[in-house]
Formats: C-alpha cells, sequence, structure tokens
C-alpha cells in the first residue's frame, strides 16, 4: 500500500501539485476562496475549499512552508452576517459539515507528519521554544489565587500559545527552507491577504454607503476581524512588499501593491497603523533609492514620479486633508480612545495580586462586544496586568531571545524585511491586543520561524564552506603528480594494515 502511494506521490500528477502549492498559484487559490465565501456569505463551502487545497498540501507536499498561506488566511471565509455569535452556526448540518472537515484536516495532518516522518521532528526544541512555554504558562496561572480567575482565560492562554507555537514548530523543524525562494513565498501570502482584505474594506464602504466625509471606522467590520486589526495585517505586508521591489530589476512595479496598501490602511481610519506605515513606508523607500541593486534607476525615476503626485494631491486637496487629519486625531488621541482609563482599571487590580496578576478573565460589562477576553490594548501592561511580574519577566525573556537570535549570524535582506513585519507587528501592539491575539500570533508564529531557518541556513552554510575548500584542495592533489599520489595511497595502506593487525 505504501509503495502503490509513494508511486503517486512521485507520479507527474504528483509533481504537479506539488509544484502548485508550493507556487504563487496555490496562494491566489487561497486568496479567491476566502474572497467569495467572505462576500457571499458561504463560509462552510470556503472551509470545504480550503480543507480541499490544505488536503492537497499536507498529501504531496514534504515542505511545511506550504501551511503558510492557510495560517494567514484561513479565518478570512467568516463575514459579519456569519461570525459564530450571530448564531449562523447553530444550524445541526452546519456544524455536522464543520466537525467533518476539521476531523479531515486532522487525518490529513496526522498522516503528513507520519508519510514524511515529520513526527520525529515536530516537538524537537528549537531556540525559542523554551521562552514560548514560559509565557504560555505565565499567562496560564495568571490570576491564580483570584476571584477574577475563570477557565474562559485559562483556555486563552492555551490558544495564545498554541498560536506562536504550531507555525513555528511545524515551518522550523519540519519546513525546507529554500533562502529568497521560502521568502518570497510569504511575501506573496502577505500581499494576496492584504488585497483579501482591501476588497473586504470597499466591500463594507459599498455596503454601508459610507465616504470619507466622516468618520465609518465603528462599521467597518469584517466578520475575521475588526478595523484596526485588519490594518495591522495590511501594515506587515509592507515591508515584504518593499522586499520585492528590493530583490526584482522591474521591482518598482510593486509600488503599486504598496500605494494600494496604503490606501488600505487609511479606509480602515486605524490611527496608529496609520502613523506607522506612512513614516515606515518614506524611511524604507529613500533607503531603497540608495541600496536597491538591480533597476536603480527604474526604481529611483518611479519613486520621484509617486512623490510628485503625492505633493500634487496635498496641494489640491489640502483642506480636505487637514480635515481628515483632524477627524483621524480627534479630540482624545492622546489619551488612547479610553486606552489610558483601561491601564488606569488594570493597574488598580494589578496591586492585589501583582506576582500573579488577575488573569486573562472574562469581563461582560466592559468588553464583551469586542472580545472574549480582557487585554489592555499594550503588550508589556497585559502581560503584567494578566500574568504578574512573572508573566511580564516571561514576555521579556522571549523579546531578548527574539533579537539574539535575530542577530546571532550574519544579516542578510531576507531576515531584515522579516523582521521588519514582525517589528510593525509589535509597535502597533504597544497600543493594542495583536500579541494575545490568537489570529495574529499565526502570523508571529510563522515569522519567527522564517527568521530562526535563516539563521540555521546561514550558520549551516559557514560551517560546510571550510570542509568544500578542504575536499577542493584535495581535488587539486589527486590531479596533481603521480608520484604524489602513489606515495599517499602506500602511506594509507600502512596504516590500514597496521589498524588491520592491531
Amino acid at each position: 500500500m505504501k509503495e502503490k502511494f509513494q508511486k503517486l506521490v512521485e507520479s507527474p500528477i504528483g509533481k504537479k501539485i506539488d509544484w502548485f502549492c508550493n507556487s504563487v498559484w496555490y496562494i491566489l487559490a487561497y486568496g479567491i476562496v476566502v474572497t467569495l465565501s467572505h462576500a457571499f456569505n458561504l463560509p462552510v463551502i470556503g472551509a470545504a475549499l480550503l480543507t480541499v487545497l490544505l488536503s492537497l498540501s499536507f498529501v504531496f507536499c514534504k515542505n511545511s512552508f506550504t501551511l503558510v498561506p492557510f495560517f494567514l488566511m484561513c479565518s478570512f471565509v467568516l463575514s459579519v452576517d456569519t461570525k459564530p455569535n450571530t448564531g449562523y452556526f447553530n444550524s445541526p448540518l452546519k456544524i455536522t459539515v464543520l466537525c467533518l472537515l476539521f476531523a479531515t484536516l486532522v487525518v490529513m495532518l496526522v498522516f503528513n507528519l507520519i508519510y514524511y516522518g515529520k513526527w520525529r521532528k515536530i516537538f524537537k526544541r528549537a531556540y525559542l521554544s523554551v521562552s514560548v512555554a514560559l509565557i504560555t504558562g505565565a499567562l496560564v496561572v495568571g490570576g491564580i489565587w483570584t476571584s477574577l480567575r475563570s477557565w474562559t482565560g485559562v483556555g486563552m492562554a492555551l490558544a495564545i500559545g498554541a498560536c506562536i507555537f504550531l507555525p513555528y514548530s511545524l515551518l522550523f523543524n519540519c519546513g525546507e527552507y529554500k533562502g529568497r525562494k521560502t521568502i518570497e513565498y510569504f511575501a506573496w501570502a502577505l500581499i494576496i491577504a492584504a488585497v483579501v482584505i482591501f476588497e473586504a474594506v470597499i466591500q463594507q464602504y459599498i455596503i454601508h454607503g459610507l465616504s470619507l466625509s466622516y468618520h465609518p471606522k465603528n462599521l467597518l467590520e469584517f466578520g475575521h476581524t475588526v478595523s484596526n486589526s485588519a490594518a495591522v495585517i495590511v501594515l506587515m505586508a509592507l515591508p515584504m512588499t518593499f522586499y520585492m521591489v528590493y530583490k526584482y530589476k522591474h521591482g518598482f512595479a510593486f509600488l503599486f501593491a504598496v500605494a494600494l496598501d496604503l490606501i488600505t490602511i487609511f479606509l480602515t481610519y486605524s490611527r496608529a497603523t496609520l502613523l506607522v506605515a506612512v513614516v515606515g513606508t518614506a524611511i524604507v523607500a529613500i533607503v531603497l533609492c540608495f541600496k536597491k541593486k538591480n533597476g536603480r534607476l527604474a526604481y529611483r525615476i518611479s519613486f520621484g514620479i509617486a512623490c510628485a503626485i503625492v505633493l500634487v494631491i496635498a496641494i489640491i486637496f489640502r483642506d480636505t486633508i487637514i480635515n481628515q487629519i483632524k477627524g483621524l486625531v480627534g479630540s482624545n488621541f492622546w489619551s488612547g480612545s479610553g486606552r489610558t482609563g483601561l491601564w488606569g482599571e488594570g493597574f488598580e487590580l494589578w496591586k492585589n495580586n501583582p506576582i500573579f496578576g488577575i488573569g486573562l478573565w472574562y469581563l461582560p460589562q466592559v468588553q464583551a462586544p469586542l472580545h472574549f477576553y480582557h487585554s489592555f490594548h499594550c503588550t508589556p501592561l497585559t502581560y503584567l496586568y494578566c500574568a504578574g511580574i512573572l508573566g511580564l519577566a516571561a514576555y521579556c525573556y522571549h523579546r531578548y531571545k527574539t533579537v539574539r537570535s535575530f542577530f546571532s549570524a550574519k544579516l542578510t535582506v531576507e531576515r531584515i524585511f522579516v523582521a521588519l513585519s514582525v517589528l510593525t507587528l509589535l509597535i502597533n501592539s504597544l497600543l493594542d491586543i495583536y500579541m494575545t491575539e490568537p489570529l495574529h500570533l499565526l502570523y508571529y508564529g510563522v515569522m519567527l520561524a522564517l527568521i530562526e531557518c535563516d539563521v540555521r541556513a546561514i550558520k549551516t552554510n559557514c560551517a560546510v564552506k571550510p570542509v568544500q575548500i578542504h575536499l577542493n584542495e584535495n581535488a587539486d592533489n589527486i590531479s596533481g603528480d603521480k608520484k604524489d599520489n602513489s606515495e599517499q595511497n602506500n602511506l594509507t595502506n600502512e596504516v590500514n594494515n597496521d589498524g588491520m593487525q592491531s
């Protein structure tokens, strides 16, 4: 049976499917499926199609990096009208189908781990495994010995740990990292995810009849996330889009994707994200004017034209832009839309249990409409208040390990751009929930794996290089004087004979 299946995997059809799953067309297929299922409120059909796509990867692909599109876009099938709290999935038929789809994915995953021998590697300790376990453990015990502790918080803590560890371990231990090719695969996945979100934003504007003349932020919900959370995903796509600009001779064409990302972020009215996007885009774009190698002149011309267009628009529509900026900033910008009050509330609660914190507890009066757990919209404060001093120490240790991992080998362009995507997530998490939100932690786990894979590849190449030089020197000796070769052979025979006698 195994031999027959191996013939199928190695057949022309199997190789074609493997090529497809490792290509941009596979990522595009995910984008089309989630866009249609979201737009037409068909999450069950979308989930079924995603199951088919992922099953192809599990069966025919040894490389676990083909899971990246699923990690990044699986939740996009949900629309506002089909969220779990709407009662859409209360139908026995829908629940049965979803359970069957989930069981199929579990079976396919187990098959993939066993058939390709990944089960020996998946739980292998990696550089960041301990730090991820520590922050998970700190959140699990957070709130212990307090009346605020709940099993909802414990479950959320375990989900946080799983959403970091699963993509991180699967990709680092079981993925086939191929340098630029793998990074481009990830870049395409983020670019297409950003396009999907752009479509969702436009759809919401059309449905609600929104315009830029007033603040529509509270109406922008996409089922899988809200406006701020969607904007951060697009923001993470910006550095990887610039990576494509940098790598290709005609990469300046990707500047259109950069412009699309900026427009999407602006339409979400996410203030902190827009600030990071504009400043970061300006810095990276200017740096590439000097650092880009292939097609530098064309890039400079394109960048200059873009700057001129922005300047003309700013002059013509200056009054409208000023009014929009005032509307974006608002009177409560420095108070963080109530965040400062939330931080003060958390501090008063944390003082009663500073070592273990108050836990990721359920708070229906304050955040039930938005979140099923309590986050203080600031990563360090969330870990401090929810998991106490131990939680903050665990998070700081994890942050130290990630920085050390980044600098532990010679820097590459690939690692730098992935790290910039991580940095955008971390900066925005200082004012929001992303580092304790499962969807964004899937992105985070993927990026951690990519950074560490790149470090391992550089270290491995450095370790192998001296051996290769030594072998080349031996090759030169072999092609040299025959007398030297014969003497070497005689010496080798004498050593072997002595060894056999002893």
